[in-house]
Protein backbone atom coordinates (compact mmCIF):
# COMPACT_ATOMS: atom_id res chain seq x y z
CA UNK A 1 0.00 0.00 0.00
CA UNK A 2 2.84 2.38 0.89
CA UNK A 3 4.46 1.73 -2.47
CA UNK A 4 1.18 2.47 -4.25
CA UNK A 5 0.76 5.76 -2.37
CA UNK A 6 4.33 6.73 -3.22
CA UNK A 7 3.74 5.96 -6.90
CA UNK A 8 0.57 8.10 -6.82
CA UNK A 9 2.43 11.01 -5.22
CA UNK A 10 5.18 10.77 -7.83
CA UNK A 11 2.56 10.67 -10.59
CA UNK A 12 0.84 13.76 -9.18
CA UNK A 13 4.11 15.65 -9.01
CA UNK A 14 4.64 15.20 -12.75
CA UNK A 15 3.67 18.21 -14.83
CA UNK A 16 0.49 17.91 -16.90
CA UNK A 17 1.55 18.79 -20.43
CA UNK A 18 -1.78 17.37 -21.67
CA UNK A 19 -4.75 17.56 -19.28
CA UNK A 20 -6.88 14.43 -19.58
CA UNK A 21 -10.55 13.80 -18.76
CA UNK A 22 -9.76 12.25 -15.35
CA UNK A 23 -7.91 15.40 -14.26
CA UNK A 24 -10.99 17.66 -14.65
CA UNK A 25 -13.70 18.90 -12.31
CA UNK A 26 -16.53 18.59 -14.84
CA UNK A 27 -18.97 20.71 -12.80
CA UNK A 28 -16.64 23.67 -13.35
CA UNK A 29 -15.44 22.69 -16.81
CA UNK A 30 -18.77 22.58 -18.67
CA UNK A 31 -20.12 26.06 -17.71
CA UNK A 32 -16.75 27.73 -18.33
CA UNK A 33 -16.33 25.94 -21.67
CA UNK A 34 -19.79 27.15 -22.75
CA UNK A 35 -19.02 30.77 -21.81
CA UNK A 36 -15.71 30.64 -23.69
CA UNK A 37 -17.25 29.06 -26.81
CA UNK A 38 -20.19 31.51 -26.88
CA UNK A 39 -17.90 34.55 -26.69
CA UNK A 40 -15.75 33.32 -29.58
CA UNK A 41 -18.80 32.45 -31.72
CA UNK A 42 -20.24 35.91 -31.17
CA UNK A 43 -16.99 37.55 -32.27
CA UNK A 44 -16.50 35.46 -35.42
CA UNK A 45 -20.07 34.87 -36.63
CA UNK A 46 -19.98 37.65 -39.31
CA UNK A 47 -17.16 35.74 -41.03
CA UNK A 48 -19.45 32.70 -41.25
CA UNK A 49 -22.16 34.78 -42.94
CA UNK A 50 -19.71 36.12 -45.54
CA UNK A 51 -18.23 32.66 -46.13
CA UNK A 52 -21.68 31.12 -46.64
CA UNK A 53 -22.76 33.78 -49.14
CA UNK A 54 -19.53 33.49 -51.13
CA UNK A 55 -19.90 29.71 -51.34
CA UNK A 56 -23.58 29.82 -52.31
CA UNK A 57 -23.26 32.38 -55.11
CA UNK A 58 -22.84 31.07 -58.64
CA UNK A 59 -19.71 32.13 -60.55
CA UNK A 60 -19.11 35.21 -58.38
CA UNK A 61 -22.36 36.79 -59.56
CA UNK A 62 -22.88 38.75 -56.30
CA UNK A 63 -19.52 39.40 -54.64
CA UNK A 64 -15.98 39.65 -55.99
CA UNK A 65 -14.38 38.55 -52.75
CA UNK A 66 -14.41 38.72 -48.96
CA UNK A 67 -13.90 42.49 -48.62
CA UNK A 68 -16.51 43.29 -51.27
CA UNK A 69 -19.01 40.99 -49.53
CA UNK A 70 -18.50 42.64 -46.14
CA UNK A 71 -18.89 46.17 -47.54
CA UNK A 72 -21.87 45.29 -49.74
CA UNK A 73 -23.78 43.48 -46.98
CA UNK A 74 -23.34 46.32 -44.48
CA UNK A 75 -24.16 48.99 -47.08
CA UNK A 76 -27.32 47.34 -48.43
CA UNK A 77 -28.66 45.38 -45.44
CA UNK A 78 -27.08 46.96 -42.38
CA UNK A 79 -24.70 45.61 -39.74
CA UNK A 80 -27.43 43.35 -38.35
CA UNK A 81 -27.26 41.21 -41.50
CA UNK A 82 -23.85 39.96 -40.38
CA UNK A 83 -25.53 38.38 -37.33
CA UNK A 84 -28.64 37.02 -39.06
CA UNK A 85 -29.19 33.46 -37.86
CA UNK A 86 -26.80 33.80 -34.91
CA UNK A 87 -29.35 32.92 -32.24
CA UNK A 88 -30.36 29.77 -34.09
CA UNK A 89 -26.81 28.46 -33.75
CA UNK A 90 -26.75 28.75 -29.95
CA UNK A 91 -28.04 25.16 -29.47
CA UNK A 92 -24.72 24.17 -31.03
CA UNK A 93 -23.15 24.98 -27.67
CA UNK A 94 -24.78 21.79 -26.37
CA UNK A 95 -23.19 19.95 -29.30
CA UNK A 96 -19.84 21.31 -28.14
CA UNK A 97 -20.53 19.57 -24.82
CA UNK A 98 -21.27 16.36 -26.65
CA UNK A 99 -18.17 16.72 -28.82
CA UNK A 100 -15.92 17.44 -25.83
CA UNK A 101 -17.32 14.49 -23.86
CA UNK A 102 -16.89 11.99 -26.70
CA UNK A 103 -13.52 13.45 -27.68
CA UNK A 104 -11.97 13.38 -24.20
CA UNK A 105 -13.38 9.95 -23.27
CA UNK A 106 -12.19 8.55 -26.62
CA UNK A 107 -8.72 9.99 -26.03
CA UNK A 108 -8.64 8.23 -22.69
CA UNK A 109 -9.77 4.94 -24.28
CA UNK A 110 -7.18 5.08 -27.06
CA UNK A 111 -4.36 5.90 -24.64
CA UNK A 112 -5.11 3.73 -21.60
CA UNK A 113 -6.91 0.74 -23.13
CA UNK A 114 -5.41 0.56 -26.61
CA UNK A 115 -1.95 1.80 -25.72
CA UNK A 116 -1.59 4.38 -28.51
CA UNK A 117 1.14 6.80 -27.47
CA UNK A 118 1.14 9.46 -30.20
CA UNK A 119 -0.92 12.49 -29.13
CA UNK A 120 -1.51 13.43 -32.78
CA UNK A 121 -2.88 9.99 -33.68
CA UNK A 122 -4.96 9.71 -30.50
CA UNK A 123 -6.51 13.16 -30.99
CA UNK A 124 -7.20 12.60 -34.69
CA UNK A 125 -9.00 9.32 -33.99
CA UNK A 126 -10.91 10.79 -31.03
CA UNK A 127 -11.95 13.81 -33.12
CA UNK A 128 -13.11 11.52 -35.91
CA UNK A 129 -15.37 9.67 -33.44
CA UNK A 130 -16.67 12.81 -31.75
CA UNK A 131 -17.62 14.72 -34.90
CA UNK A 132 -20.55 12.57 -36.14
CA UNK A 133 -22.23 12.73 -32.72
CA UNK A 134 -22.19 16.54 -32.79
CA UNK A 135 -23.78 16.68 -36.27
CA UNK A 136 -27.19 15.65 -34.90
CA UNK A 137 -27.36 19.16 -33.40
CA UNK A 138 -25.18 21.06 -35.88
CA UNK A 139 -26.97 20.06 -39.10
CA UNK A 140 -30.55 21.24 -38.34
CA UNK A 141 -29.39 24.49 -36.72
CA UNK A 142 -26.94 25.13 -39.59
CA UNK A 143 -29.70 24.62 -42.16
CA UNK A 144 -32.01 27.13 -40.47
CA UNK A 145 -29.20 29.65 -39.92
CA UNK A 146 -27.99 29.34 -43.54
CA UNK A 147 -31.44 30.09 -44.92
CA UNK A 148 -31.62 33.09 -42.58
CA UNK A 149 -28.20 34.34 -43.71
CA UNK A 150 -29.36 34.70 -47.32
CA UNK A 151 -33.01 35.63 -46.59
CA UNK A 152 -32.93 39.14 -48.07
CA UNK A 153 -31.10 37.96 -51.20
CA UNK A 154 -32.48 34.44 -51.45
CA UNK A 155 -33.06 34.51 -55.22
CA UNK A 156 -29.34 35.04 -55.80
CA UNK A 157 -28.26 32.15 -53.58
CA UNK A 158 -30.94 29.46 -53.93
CA UNK A 159 -29.45 27.80 -57.02
CA UNK A 160 -32.38 28.34 -59.40
CA UNK A 161 -36.15 28.88 -59.42
CA UNK A 162 -37.03 25.20 -59.03
CA UNK A 163 -35.09 25.08 -55.74
CA UNK A 164 -36.91 27.99 -54.09
CA UNK A 165 -39.51 25.99 -52.18
CA UNK A 166 -38.42 27.47 -48.84
CA UNK A 167 -38.49 31.01 -50.27
CA UNK A 168 -42.01 30.53 -51.63
CA UNK A 169 -43.21 29.02 -48.35
CA UNK A 170 -41.85 32.05 -46.46
CA UNK A 171 -43.49 34.46 -48.88
CA UNK A 172 -46.90 32.80 -48.44
CA UNK A 173 -46.87 32.22 -44.66
CA UNK A 174 -48.30 35.68 -43.83
CA UNK A 175 -46.32 35.75 -40.57
CA UNK A 176 -43.79 38.49 -41.33
CA UNK A 177 -43.64 40.79 -38.33
CA UNK A 178 -45.66 38.34 -36.22
CA UNK A 179 -43.01 35.68 -35.63
CA UNK A 180 -39.24 35.71 -35.64
CA UNK A 181 -37.46 34.86 -38.88
CA UNK A 182 -35.91 31.77 -37.31
CA UNK A 183 -39.31 30.26 -36.42
CA UNK A 184 -40.69 31.15 -39.86
CA UNK A 185 -37.74 29.47 -41.61
CA UNK A 186 -38.09 26.36 -39.43
CA UNK A 187 -41.82 26.16 -40.22
CA UNK A 188 -41.15 26.65 -43.94
CA UNK A 189 -38.58 23.87 -43.99
CA UNK A 190 -40.98 21.53 -42.20
CA UNK A 191 -43.87 22.47 -44.50
CA UNK A 192 -41.83 21.86 -47.66
CA UNK A 193 -39.56 18.92 -46.74
CA UNK A 194 -40.91 17.55 -43.46
CA UNK A 195 -38.61 16.47 -40.63
CA UNK A 196 -36.03 15.13 -43.11
CA UNK A 197 -35.53 18.71 -44.33
CA UNK A 198 -33.70 19.51 -41.11
CA UNK A 199 -31.19 16.75 -41.83
CA UNK A 200 -30.67 17.43 -45.53
CA UNK A 201 -27.01 16.86 -46.34
CA UNK A 202 -26.35 15.03 -43.07
CA UNK A 203 -24.01 12.58 -44.80
CA UNK A 204 -22.13 15.46 -46.46
CA UNK A 205 -21.69 17.10 -43.04
CA UNK A 206 -20.13 13.91 -41.69
CA UNK A 207 -18.00 13.63 -44.84
CA UNK A 208 -16.79 17.18 -44.16
CA UNK A 209 -16.27 17.27 -40.42
CA UNK A 210 -14.63 13.87 -39.84
CA UNK A 211 -11.63 14.65 -42.11
CA UNK A 212 -11.69 18.29 -40.98
CA UNK A 213 -11.36 17.44 -37.31
CA UNK A 214 -8.80 14.71 -38.00
CA UNK A 215 -6.65 17.11 -40.04
CA UNK A 216 -6.96 19.75 -37.34
CA UNK A 217 -5.98 17.59 -34.35
CA UNK A 218 -3.14 15.77 -36.09
CA UNK A 219 -1.75 19.12 -37.34
CA UNK A 220 -2.23 20.73 -33.92
CA UNK A 221 -0.18 18.17 -32.00
CA UNK A 222 2.42 17.63 -34.72
CA UNK A 223 2.94 21.39 -34.85
CA UNK A 224 3.41 21.52 -31.09
CA UNK A 225 6.00 18.75 -31.28
CA UNK A 226 7.76 20.53 -34.16
CA UNK A 227 7.93 23.82 -32.20
CA UNK A 228 9.19 22.07 -29.08
CA UNK A 229 11.81 20.18 -31.08
CA UNK A 230 13.04 23.38 -32.75
CA UNK A 231 13.23 25.09 -29.37
CA UNK A 232 15.20 22.22 -27.84
CA UNK A 233 17.68 22.36 -30.73
CA UNK A 234 18.13 26.10 -30.20
CA UNK A 235 18.60 25.55 -26.47
CA UNK A 236 21.19 22.81 -27.06
CA UNK A 237 23.08 25.10 -29.39
CA UNK A 238 23.90 27.28 -26.40
CA UNK A 239 21.24 30.00 -26.31
CA UNK A 240 20.59 31.58 -22.92
CA UNK A 241 17.46 30.10 -21.33
CA UNK A 242 16.91 32.86 -18.75
CA UNK A 243 14.12 32.01 -16.37
CA UNK A 244 13.38 28.55 -17.76
CA UNK A 245 10.15 27.97 -15.80
CA UNK A 246 8.57 31.24 -16.85
CA UNK A 247 9.85 30.84 -20.41
CA UNK A 248 8.38 27.32 -20.65
CA UNK A 249 4.96 28.57 -19.53
CA UNK A 250 4.97 31.44 -21.99
CA UNK A 251 6.20 29.24 -24.82
CA UNK A 252 3.52 26.58 -24.17
CA UNK A 253 0.85 29.30 -24.48
CA UNK A 254 2.44 30.58 -27.71
CA UNK A 255 2.81 27.02 -29.04
CA UNK A 256 -0.90 26.35 -28.47
CA UNK A 257 -1.87 29.59 -30.25
CA UNK A 258 0.38 28.90 -33.25
CA UNK A 259 -0.60 25.22 -33.46
CA UNK A 260 -4.31 26.05 -33.26
CA UNK A 261 -3.97 28.63 -36.03
CA UNK A 262 -2.00 26.32 -38.33
CA UNK A 263 -4.42 23.45 -37.64
CA UNK A 264 -7.39 25.66 -38.52
CA UNK A 265 -5.80 26.83 -41.76
CA UNK A 266 -4.83 23.27 -42.76
CA UNK A 267 -8.34 21.88 -42.13
CA UNK A 268 -9.96 24.78 -44.05
CA UNK A 269 -7.73 24.32 -47.12
CA UNK A 270 -8.02 20.53 -47.18
CA UNK A 271 -11.81 20.38 -46.89
CA UNK A 272 -13.10 23.43 -48.81
CA UNK A 273 -14.61 21.36 -51.69
CA UNK A 274 -16.48 19.26 -49.11
CA UNK A 275 -17.76 22.45 -47.45
CA UNK A 276 -19.00 23.67 -50.85
CA UNK A 277 -20.82 20.35 -51.36
CA UNK A 278 -22.42 20.48 -47.90
CA UNK A 279 -23.73 24.04 -47.97
CA UNK A 280 -25.10 23.79 -51.51
CA UNK A 281 -26.86 20.52 -50.76
CA UNK A 282 -28.53 22.11 -47.73
CA UNK A 283 -29.54 25.47 -49.21
CA UNK A 284 -29.96 24.69 -52.93
CA UNK A 285 -31.87 21.51 -51.94
CA UNK A 286 -30.50 19.49 -54.86
CA UNK A 287 -29.47 15.82 -54.85
CA UNK A 288 -25.87 14.74 -54.31
CA UNK A 289 -25.49 13.87 -57.98
CA UNK A 290 -27.01 17.16 -59.17
CA UNK A 291 -24.96 19.20 -56.71
CA UNK A 292 -21.68 17.62 -57.83
CA UNK A 293 -22.69 18.12 -61.49
CA UNK A 294 -23.42 21.81 -60.90
CA UNK A 295 -20.19 22.35 -58.98
CA UNK A 296 -18.18 20.87 -61.84
CA UNK A 297 -20.16 22.74 -64.53
CA UNK A 298 -20.39 26.21 -62.96
CA UNK A 299 -17.46 26.41 -60.55
CA UNK A 300 -14.80 24.05 -61.89
CA UNK A 301 -11.51 24.61 -60.09
CA UNK A 302 -13.08 27.44 -58.06
CA UNK A 303 -14.51 24.71 -55.84
CA UNK A 304 -11.11 24.71 -54.12
CA UNK A 305 -11.06 28.49 -53.54
CA UNK A 306 -14.68 29.73 -53.44
CA UNK A 307 -15.21 31.26 -49.99
CA UNK A 308 -11.80 29.99 -48.92
CA UNK A 309 -10.41 33.37 -47.77
CA UNK A 310 -13.07 34.05 -45.09
CA UNK A 311 -13.10 30.36 -44.20
CA UNK A 312 -9.32 30.36 -43.64
CA UNK A 313 -9.50 33.57 -41.59
CA UNK A 314 -12.47 32.26 -39.61
CA UNK A 315 -10.91 28.83 -39.00
CA UNK A 316 -7.53 30.32 -38.09
CA UNK A 317 -8.95 32.81 -35.58
CA UNK A 318 -11.57 30.38 -34.26
CA UNK A 319 -9.10 27.52 -33.80
CA UNK A 320 -6.51 29.79 -32.18
CA UNK A 321 -9.00 31.36 -29.76
CA UNK A 322 -10.84 28.12 -29.03
CA UNK A 323 -7.65 26.20 -28.29
CA UNK A 324 -6.35 28.96 -26.03
CA UNK A 325 -9.77 29.20 -24.35
CA UNK A 326 -10.23 25.43 -24.19
CA UNK A 327 -6.76 24.77 -22.78
CA UNK A 328 -7.07 27.67 -20.32
CA UNK A 329 -10.49 26.46 -19.12
CA UNK A 330 -9.08 22.95 -18.68
CA UNK A 331 -6.22 24.34 -16.60
CA UNK A 332 -8.65 26.30 -14.42
CA UNK A 333 -10.88 23.26 -13.92
CA UNK A 334 -8.42 20.58 -12.84
CA UNK A 335 -9.21 18.69 -9.64
CA UNK A 336 -7.55 20.10 -6.48
CA UNK A 337 -4.97 17.29 -6.30
CA UNK A 338 -3.63 18.26 -9.75
CA UNK A 339 -3.48 22.04 -9.38
CA UNK A 340 0.26 22.04 -8.67
CA UNK A 341 0.88 19.93 -11.78
CA UNK A 342 -0.65 22.42 -14.23
CA UNK A 343 1.72 24.32 -16.52
CA UNK A 344 0.43 27.91 -16.88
Amino acid sequence: MASSDTDFDIDRQQKLHIIQWEHLDLYKFYPMAIASSWSIRCFLYPMSVVKSRLQLQRQNNMYKGMRHAFVDIVKKEGIGALYRGFWMTLPQLSASFLYSSVYESSRDMFQTKMGIKSSAVVSALAGGLASPAAQFVFVPTDIIAQHMMVHKQHAAFSGGKRNQGIVEALAKDGLEGKRTLGLRVAQAIYRVDGIKGFYRGFLSAIMLYIPSTMVFWSTYYNMQELLESARNKAKNSGEDGGDEGLAARRLLFVDQAISGTVGGVASAICTNPLEMLRIRLQVHRTSYRETVRRLIKYEGMRVFTQGLAPRVVNNALYSCLVMLGYETVKKMCVLPEYKDCVIW
